[in-house]
């Protein structure tokens, strides 16, 4: 990212989103500066407010407002259902507004508003941590009781990993367990299957005891302590760790580390790994990220008023029937994201699938003032086809958010040729 998109990214704070009006809105072109939240605030509702039949002037459009009329004139808007918002970050236009506060399914765009939830609320620096916790004395290379591994649904916990956290153990100087290997699940609740789920998609297992992303933690431990010469007196077992246990072994992963299958490849077993983080239960995760987009809302006050209630969180990955966002609710989320580069956006833009270059946006947009420039989450569920994140506006080097969500579509092919027609003009 360029020192003036970063520039551009830091001037977020002036964005504003009003209406859902599916006209394209012609404002002057403004300097390269900052804008408060009041001059926007103003240059939006004046331009809201339509003159009298009598009284409109007739306005030439600019290159990027034909294409964008041009698009939206395409034939797939007559055989199924669009939403689109796109803002200038650094200006505060709103660029197009189709739709913006309909309430769609968001499919895999959903991690988008989790990752930003997450780095929000945890901040980058944030640990998965799965360690090996007692209350037992040691004697000698005997440790006097228990041993519980404590599982935090780390999805990316390898083999490796656990014979990691066995050769700790070794390495401590501890040959015995005197009792058992204890199972502890508490990290979240019992729910191995999402609100909403189909019943013939490949999900993946939500618990917190996972080992090369599947369920077997405690089996897979047993037989590397056996492979560090570590013996267990008394076997398995379930429970919760005492308060006040402490670590014997521990492997961290950071939060960032998780982000990028998460995002770049559209894992969906790391991104509810990254929504349990922010809550032990679906609803308490939930209502973390309900605040999260409270708040952004919030730090951008339209005259239209709030539509943050159009949000109905049901998964961190967008799997869920139940999810929906509207293409508004995403830019804002945006913005605030743009309004904090380091603990947000950049990690953000560092995890995004980059269009013609990585993740599920390698095969896209090539050849056009997109590629390599459009930075975004695609989503893809039966009829649905949706594309949220940012561009680069090559001829200002403005930054620019955007969310396109196609829904009844026949073809996911027709909802990504429209993406990426409207992501090249937006890049332009």
């Amino acid at each position: 990212m360029t020192k003036h998109t970063l520039a551009a990214a830091l001037i977020a704070c002036s964005l504003v989103s009003c209406g859902t009006s599916s006209r394209v809105v012609r404002r002057q072109a403004q300097p390269d500066v900052a804008i408060t939240p009041a001059d926007v605030h103003s240059s939006l509702a004046t331009a809201e407010v339509e003159a009298p039949k009598s009284k409109r002037k007739v306005v030439e459009l600019s290159p990027l407002e034909q294409q964008l009329r041009s698009i939206l004139a395409d034939s797939l808007l007559e055989t199924s259902q669009v939403g689109i918002h796109a803002v200038d970050l650094t200006s505060g236009q709103i660029l197009l507004s189709h739709g913006a506060r309909q309430r769609l399914r968001p499919a895999s765009s959903e991690k988008v508003v989790t990752a930003i939830a997450a780095l929000d609320r945890l901040g980058p620096a944030y640990l998965l941590q799965t360690q090996l916790l007692t209350t037992a004395a040691v004697s000698g290379s005997v440790l006097q009781g228990d041993i519980y591994i404590k599982g935090v649904m780390d999805p990316l916990l390898s083999t490796a990993d656990v014979r990691s956290l066995a050769s700790q153990l070794r390495s401590a100087g501890i040959t015995r367990i005197n009792g058992r290997l204890v199972s502890d699940a508490s990290f979240k609740d019992s729910d191995e299957l999402g609100w909403g789920w189909c019943w013939d998609d490949e999900n993946p297992t939500l618990t917190p005891l996972l080992c090369g992303g599947k369920p077997g933690l405690a089996s897979q431990l047993m037989a590397a302590l056996k492979a560090n010469g570590i013996a267990v007196a008394r076997g398995q077992s379930v429970g919760t760790a005492p308060s006040g246990a402490r670590a014997l072994a521990t492997v961290a992963r950071p939060l960032t580390a998780v982000l990028q299958p998460m995002l770049k490849e559209s894992d969906n077993l790391c991104a509810e790994a990254v929504f349990y983080q922010l809550g032990r239960t679906r609803k308490l995760a939930a209502a973390v990220i309900d605040d999260v987009i409270a708040r952004a809302y919030a730090a951008f006050p339209s005259p239209a008023g709030s539509a943050a209630v159009a949000s109905t969180i049901a998964d961190g990955s967008g799997l869920s029937l139940y999810n929906y966002q509207t293409p508004e609710t995403f830019t804002r989320l945006l913005s605030y994201a743009a309004s904090r580069p380091d603990a947000i956006l950049t990690p953000l833009l560092q995890a995004l699938p980059i269009a013609s270059v990585d993740g599920t946006l390698k095969k896209r947009m090539a050849g056009t003032a997109a590629e390599a420039n459009v930075r975004a989450k695609t989503g893809s569920v039966s009829a649905v086809s949706t594309l949220v994140g940012y561009t680069t506006q090559r001829s200002t080097g403005h930054l620019i958010a955007f969310a396109i969500m196609n829904q009844g579509v026949r073809t996911m092919a027709e909802g990504r040729s429209f993406q990426d027609r409207l992501c090249a003009a937006l890049s332009e």
